[in-house]
């Protein structure tokens, strides 16, 4: 078979989506002509989506030394980097996009958001405000024409958003993300053009308190149906939402309270007289995951803590020892999307911080079983009396579309970690394959919810 038509058969199963006869004709081709610059560009860009991103920068990085579309070829780099969790040198790479075309607004969006997410705030605010005089919105197109429906999400910087990277990707509907600026004024007529549905994305409290009123009248300006409206984020701190689930049946909800950073310090004057429930978990208010986040046994080492990380408040839980019988924490987090309550995944490991990310799962197979046979079917783990305790979180909380992170006690009762529109759903599952099924199930309630609603 002739390159030309391997080419065309596999931009054919590229375009389709059958990636992995389109990776087949790619290397076909490219034993054929090894440095033709299309197919390996091509070849790169399977990989992105089938997870492999290492590889695909492999093919890429040589590209740079031939004649050809080097903006292209940084923007795959920025993706794989991306895709990957190295944020730094993704940011590396869409900077040179704008080298070849600095003007571009989406690039320029996508650069800020990298500043943001790096602490660069005054780079990234002067960097949205760039991209916002160009172009208002960024734009991800649906995979079909015309769209289902439109879609406007609403973002803030530096303010807890909810990840939406992996929900809006090959869409039947329009995505356009507004970014909201302090002290920028915005056409909510053209805005309403963009929002058969409009959805918050500002999700913490904490760090996205100062946008929420802002988002509250945009959205309600607008006056298109809402998801995960601000006026209900605005009542999801931990504290808030600790108090809220206190008496729902079979749910241990440790009480979370937020202290100023000067009422700790006063209260740790007279330690005697704390009333800490020690032994307790203390984090910065706005922080997340397992970063900054300590088990304290006693007022010493809290102030030791307070010492290590200044910040204006914080958040004191009591400690629940949730060791399941064989000795394991377990962390189970389910989404909630609309009426649909949706197993993302099953953390275990040995110590009580429990992230998925720094487990040793990737290295004990019957761990991944057990993991794969609660996304299959988490009614089996969770029986009548939890499901029931699960509907009645979804429904104190009121948001459209959530996450709940919590374990089980030897005796069946929930005990709740953490329930907020900040969780993330991705797609990065190279070591945990199985796991794809379930993220893809979650996708779709995204996507039936939206659609819903429009």
């Amino acid at each position: 078979m002739s390159i030309d038509r391997l080419f065309s058969l596999a931009s054919a199963h590229h375009q389709a989506g059958r990636l992995d006869l389109a990776e087949s004709h790619y290397r076909q081709a490219i034993s054929i002509e090894p440095d033709r610059w299309d197919i390996c560009f091509g070849l790169a860009q399977v990989l992105i989506r089938l997870d492999r991103f290492d590889e695909a920068i492999g093919w890429l990085t040589p590209l740079l030394n031939q004649p050809g579309d080097h903006a292209a070829v940084y923007r795959q780099l920025g993706l794989a980097e991306a895709c990957a969790g190295r944020r730094r040198q993704a940011l590396d790479h869409f900077r040179r996009v704008l080298e070849h075309d600095p003007d571009d607004p989406a690039t320029l969006h996508i650069v800020a958001n990298f500043q943001q997410a790096l602490g660069l705030n005054a780079e990234a605010d002067a960097t949205y405000r760039r991209a916002l005089k160009l172009k208002p919105l960024i734009t991800v197109p649906a995979v079909v024409a015309p769209p289902d429906f439109r879609v406007l999400f609403v973002f803030a910087p530096s303010a807890g958003n909810t990840p939406i990277e992996h929900l809006i990707g090959h869409a039947r509907f329009e995505s356009n993300v507004v970014t909201l600026l302090q002290g920028m004024d915005y056409d909510v007529d053209r805005l309403r053009v963009y929002a058969d549905v409009v959805v918050n994305l500002i999700s913490d409290v904490d760090q996205g308190h100062a946008f929420l009123a802002p988002a509250q009248a945009l959205v309600d300006g607008i006056g298109r149906p809402v998801v995960n409206h601000p006026r209900i984020i605005a009542d999801t701190g931990r504290e808030s939402v600790a108090r809220r689930l206190a008496h729902i049946a079979a749910c241990l909800v440790p009480q979370t309270r937020l202290h100023s950073a000067a009422g700790l310090h006063a209260m740790l004057l007279h330690a005697s007289q704390a009333p800490l429930p020690f032994p307790l978990l203390a984090r910065p208010a706005g922080t997340h995951g397992g970063d900054d986040f300590e088990r304290m046994e006693d007022c010493a080492q809290l102030q030791a803590f307070l010492n290590r990380h200044a910040a204006s408040s914080y958040y004191l839980t009591p400690f629940v020892d949730y060791r399941s019988d064989d000795g394991y924490f377990r962390k189970y987090r389910f989404i909630c999307a609309g009426d649909e309550i949706l197993p993302y995944h099953l953390a275990i490991d040995d110590q009580w911080k429990v992230h998925h990310g720094t487990t040793r799962m990737a290295s004990h197979p019957w761990m991944q079983a057990e993991e794969q046979a609660f996304l299959d079917d988490p009614w089996r783990v969770f029986g009548v009396a939890q499901r029931a305790g699960l509907q009645s979180i979804r429904d104190a909380v009121g948001l459209d579309f959530f996450g709940i992170d919590c374990s089980l006690a030897r005796d069946g009762t929930i005990v709740v970690f953490e329930v907020n529109a900040s969780m993330l759903v991705h797609g990065n599952n190279q070591q945990f394959p199985y796991k794809t099924e379930a993220v893809e199930r979650i996708k779709q309630a995204f996507h039936t919810l939206l659609e819903r609603r429009s």
